[in-house]
């Protein structure tokens, strides 16, 4: 339930998609191949590690929150965004609020003790996949947080456990510009921004971070100079004065140039990822709506926990400075890679509680997916969704909530990390089957392997033209390219294999009959097909892909630890193509579009793909099999 899949688009950001563009697949396909087994072979492994320990079916997401009771924002909200995303939502409130669609009339905040025994009740019972933080309207709920953090962290690395992703809405500003926390809560608030994985102020809380980071850096450099025995002047402590007792109303961007500059200065300031909400530019008028993600070289360094050496809450607690983390360093220099998630502005003034919303579909998200990239751009198409489907509602009469249930996710887990775990027996038998043993060894008699290569002609011929009516089904341009591609690569790759083979061996080439097993298995992939889905489609396909990979990368680790001679091996040839990364790197594509289909699928869909896949999978098991047991029929 950690990352899936070391990112497929990771593979996309090598070559990939810009080929793709270009439509030429096969060199595109081939300039990710030279990592495709690394990360395909890692994938595995993680989906593997996870099979030894009990996996909950659904991950666990905590919101820290205010409360909303007309239901569309803070705690509320975060709990429906939680269920959308397939995930189980714990809640631990920091404000009760008298809220509507029309604004606040009254809020109370919780006292910082039962705040933290909010937070205890569930940490000390159970386990936090990942978090998402939001309101803290004093100084003293921000100190409880923090400290509260700070040990829950320690905590699960000390036991070994996954750290949670934690997403820090940074609640500075209302849409409106109206200043929520006082300058004391905003300067709290800005010890915890180190401690997120990732922060999404809206355009006046990105403009204050910033602002925030620059005073950091002139705090820094007077206490250097202090250190270093150079008495600051006069000027100096005015400056320095004068830049943290000022709160004047930050200038939000105006143009998206403008608020990508400031989220790779917030990034760097405070070595963090930044998710910058441009919905304030498309309320000005903008026709699309951009966010900006911004990613520091330094994310993924641990924030170090020991920096506090008694851990009791109170006023007392000296906050953490953003400079002082010695492994997420504050450094000027560091590189950011900057992401525009693009979506076009939706014309609706039904906008309330999209920035918790957003917060908590990240937090959600994030550990389903492979990067903070591919989370971005799921979490802001469902966004865009639920946005256009707002006016539906008809709640209030102010600015309505977005509607949460437009879309719902099957499950927590991404499809192929569901796929790998549901296929566990099937894959079993597939790896200890004496055909594939006898063919590693070579002591597979060659009538017997001429059998299952005249099969595979048949087979193959057939499967060729699900590609190709895969390509015609999609939609996406790059997904559409992948799959003609494919279905020519393994007309070409494979047929032309299956022929010289048959002359090197002494078999004749013509077509032999088609075996019951092999008009079973071409019968199921039809049912499917015939529906029309192009997801179950795409999906009763992948075995042939990810179940020939598996088998050709442990026949090729088995090769290098018996030192076996591939040049003279009567099954070398076979092993090679299928142990090649440039199948590799198709075999992962394949998946990554399966994942993107799956997280967009109803409850239905969702269940008509895993059948397929699992169908295909125990079909490859017997269409393995059938070269040694077809004299016993």
């Amino acid at each position: 339930m950690t990352d899936t899949a070391d990112s497929f688009d990771s593979i996309q950001n090598s070559g990939i998609s810009e080929a793709l563009e270009t439509k030429n697949t096969t060199e595109a396909l081939n300039a990710g191949s030279a990592q495709a087994i690394t990360k395909l072979l890692d994938m595995q492994k993680r989906y593997d590690n996870d099979l030894g320990r009990a996996k909950p079916s659904r991950l666990r997401v905590l919101s820290i929150e205010g409360s909303d009771p007309i239901g569309g924002a803070g705690t509320m909200a975060d709990m429906k965004a939680f269920t959308a995303q397939g995930v189980f939502g714990y809640a631990a409130m920091t404000s009760i609020l008298a809220q509507n669609t029309q604004g606040v009339t009254d809020i109370v905040n919780v006292e910082p003790s039962f705040l933290l025994a909010q937070l205890k009740a569930v940490s000390d019972d159970a386990d936090i996949d990942a978090m998402k933080i939001g309101m803290l309207g004093t100084p003293e709920l921000v100190d409880t947080v923090r400290l509260w953090l700070v040990a829950l962290l320690d905590d699960y690395r000390t036991r070994g456990k996954a750290k949670p992703t934690v997403v820090l809405d940074p609640v500075m500003y209302a849409k409106s510009g109206d200043s929520l926390l006082t300058p004391e809560a905003e300067r709290a608030l800005a010890t915890l921004v180190p401690m997120a994985d990732i922060i999404t102020p809206n355009a006046m809380e990105l403009a204050a971070l910033d602002s925030m980071g620059k005073k950091t850096e002139l705090d820094n450099e007077v206490s250097s100079n202090k250190s270093a025995g150079n008495r600051p002047s006069d000027d100096d402590n005015a400056t320095l004065h004068a830049a943290k007792t000022s709160h004047t109303i930050p200038q939000a961007p105006r143009s998206y140039e403008e608020m990508e500059r400031l989220t790779k200065s917030v990034a760097v300031h405070f070595g963090v990822v930044v998710y910058a909400k441009g919905g304030a530019l498309a309320l000005c008028g903008n026709k699309d709506c951009t966010d900006i993600l911004a990613v520091p070289n330094s994310y993924g360094a641990t924030i170090r926990t020991n920096k506090l050496d008694n851990p009791t809450l109170g006023k007392s607690a000296k906050p953490i400075n953003p400079a002082d983390s010695a492994d997420r360093p504050f450094k000027p220099e560091t590189s950011v890679a900057i992401t525009r998630i693009e979506g076009t502005a939706v014309p609706t003034q039904n906008v309330h509680g999209t920035g918790d919303t957003l917060s908590s579909t990240l937090a959600a998200l994030r550990p389903q997916c492979g990067d903070w990239v591919e989370t971005a751009k799921r979490a802001k198409a469902w966004m865009t969704g639920a946005i256009a489907a707002a006016d539906g509602l008809h709640v209030g009469r102010g600015h309505g909530p977005v509607d949460f249930t437009w879309q719902h996710s099957p499950t927590g887990l991404s499809f192929t990390e569901d796929y790998w775990r549901r296929s566990t027996e099937i894959r079993k038998r597939i790896a200890t089957m004496p055909f594939l043993e006898r063919m590693l060894d070579g002591t597979l008699p060659l009538e017997d392997f001429s059998f299952y290569l005249h099969q595979d002609d048949i087979y193959l011929t057939d499967y060729t033209s699900l590609l190709a009516l895969a390509s015609s089904r999609a939609a996406d341009p790059h997904e559409r390219a992948f799959f003609a591609d494919a279905a020519s690569y393994g007309l070409e790759e494979g047929l032309t294999f299956h022929r010289q083979w048959y002359r090197e061996h002494g078999f004749g080439v013509e077509r032999a009959p088609m075996s019951e097993t092999t008009a079973a298995y071409l019968g199921h992939e039809h049912r499917f097909t015939d529906t029309g889905s192009y997801s179950a489609l795409v999906a009763v396909v992948m075995p042939c892909y990810w179940v020939y990979s598996v088998v050709g990368q442990e026949m090729a680790r088995q090769v290098r630890e018996r030192r076996l001679d591939l040049d003279h091996h009567p099954y070398g040839l076979w092993i090679r193509m299928y142990a090649d990364p440039g199948f590799a790197s198709r075999t992962l594509e394949e998946l990554r579009i399966c994942d993107r289909l799956a997280a967009d699928a109803t409850m239905a869909d969702y269940r008509r793909m895993m059948d397929a896949a699992l169908g295909s999978t125990e079909h490859e098991y017997r269409f393995f099999n059938q070269a040694l047991t077809r004299h016993h029929i």
